[in-house]
């Protein structure tokens, strides 16, 4: 019979592969120190431990947060399983397969998986787990890597028989060599950034002596994103068979690539000339109060038309420190956009590789995206939203000859935005998970020419 101990610790390791998971699903950035996030009604607090280049995080006690901030109770794995349960259907669509009567759910899984003492809703191979527990020094994990690439990762290439780049990643790779790295590293048996080199140059010498199986290889080396399994937050998740047999359903998703390296440099974001009626200027933020400007865009936020999907509205005082704030960086430019001598709303300009959509697709460095709030209630419902994105896009990329793509993400639950970005030619291609929602990441695409 297992000890009071051994019982704590085995809750602990299930609330903590949760919330690993909960956080690599949604982007949530992670960094050592103290975390503060809410899931559902849930508030927790952690310490990280440690902060993994592959995801593999570990925690101090994960403690339920009362309404002060303070830790009321160490947060169980079915109270953490029913709040990402609950707050991943409430971001899904109402008919989305995960809110199916018939899919089960998270807490189902852990229900199942408790008298079997399972861990992970979707557990690595028992051999990788085993190899990653038996290991014991940095020698050790270097020629277990070797031995790996060599006899299992290789001939798994090799006799990969099809071009699903996506699904090989997540079988032969983050599921394979990356996540015992990573548990390496929580364990302090070796630095992950040291494994990680060696992979890449493993990787390089397949690549080189296999021409046939280099176009997978080089995406693993080269690609922002890899492909991984996600298990709790995603539209299409299921935890029950048609037959009733409890199981996983898992659904891919896309992390950061920590095999890459050589990220480019890319110039700020660019004002584009939008023409037909539009004007489209930088935000000014003068004096204390920051100005007309700040004033505008703190009234636009302000109204319920805009807040209630938004959420910033903020204090004057907080809008003149967020709009000075992007305004000195190079990641996104706030922008006041205007029809026909009218100021009608609030644009935000961003190149993508440095927002926290980086992480979510295979973007390309030069990709750009938007953020738009019509302002003014009168232009709302009229055909200006679609119109202006339009403009928008078009300005971007005649603006920057090396932008092949306008990318926004609308959360899925505001239809009124998707149905806008359609109009103006934008197609939605995925659903990714963010911090606070889940998008649809809609994409303008720079016209190939001829047709």
């Amino acid at each position: 019979m297992a000890s009071g101990a051994d019982l704590a610790g085995q809750a602990h390791q299930r609330a903590s592969v949760l919330l690993r998971r909960w956080l690599a699903e949604t982007h949530t950035p992670v960094t050592e120190g103290p975390l503060r996030l809410t899931i559902g009604s849930l508030r927790l607090g952690v310490d990280v431990v440690y902060d993994s280049p592959t995801g593999a995080h570990g925690f101090g006690p994960i403690h339920v947060l009362d309404a002060t901030g303070g830790p009321v109770a160490v947060a169980e794995p079915a109270l953490l399983a029913a709040a990402c349960s609950a707050e991943a259907r409430a971001r899904a669509l109402p008919d989305a397969p995960i809110n199916s009567a018939a899919a089960g759910s998270l807490v189902d899984w852990l229900i199942d998986a408790l008298p079997r003492r399972e861990i992970d809703p979707l557990a690595l191979p028992v051999d990788l787990v085993a190899v990653a527990r038996s290991i014991s020094d940095a020698s050790e994990a270097r020629r277990w890597l070797a031995a790996h690439v060599e006899s299992r990762l290789l001939p798994a290439v090799l006799g990969w028989g099809c071009d699903d780049a996506a699904s090989a990643t997540a079988d032969l790779l983050v599921r394979g060599p990356l996540a015992v790295i990573g548990l390496l590293g929580r364990r302090g048996v070796v630095h992950e950034t040291d494994l990680l080199a060696g992979l890449v140059e493993r990787l390089g010498a397949v690549a080189e002596a296999h021409p046939d199986v280099q176009w997978l290889v080089q995406h693993w080396l080269t690609s922002p994103t890899l492909t991984d399994l996600a298990a709790l937050n995603g539209a299409g998740l299921r935890y029950r068979a048609v037959t009733g047999e409890t199981g996983v359903r898992a659904v891919p998703f896309e992390v950061r690539n920590p095999l890459r390296s050589d990220v480019p440099d890319v110039p700020g974001v660019p004002i584009p000339d939008l023409r037909a009626g539009w004007s489209l200027r930088p935000v000014r933020v003068a004096g204390g109060d920051g100005g007309p400007d700040v004033a505008l865009v703190h009234r636009w936020m302000n109204n319920g038309h805009v807040a209630v999907h938004w959420e910033q509205a903020w204090s004057v005082a907080r809008w003149r420190d967020e709009l000075a704030g992007q305004l000195t960086g190079r990641h996104s430019l706030p922008c006041i956009v205007g029809f026909e001598g009218r100021d009608v709303g609030y644009v935000e300009l961003y190149r993508v590789q440095r927002d926290k959509l980086a992480h979510c697709y295979a973007h390309h460095p030069h990709d750009l995206g938007v953020h738009v709030a019509i302002g003014e209630p009168d232009a709302v419902g009229c055909g200006v939203g679609s119109a202006l994105l339009r403009a928008v896009a078009q300005g971007l990329l005649a603006a920057d000859s090396d932008c092949q793509r306008v990318v926004a993400e609308p959360d899925v639950h505001n239809g009124a935005s998707i149905g806008a970005f359609g109009k103006a030619g934008f197609a939605q291609v995925a659903e990714v998970g963010l911090p606070n929602k889940n998008s649809a990441l809609m994409v303008f695409e720079r016209a190939v020419p001829g047709e």
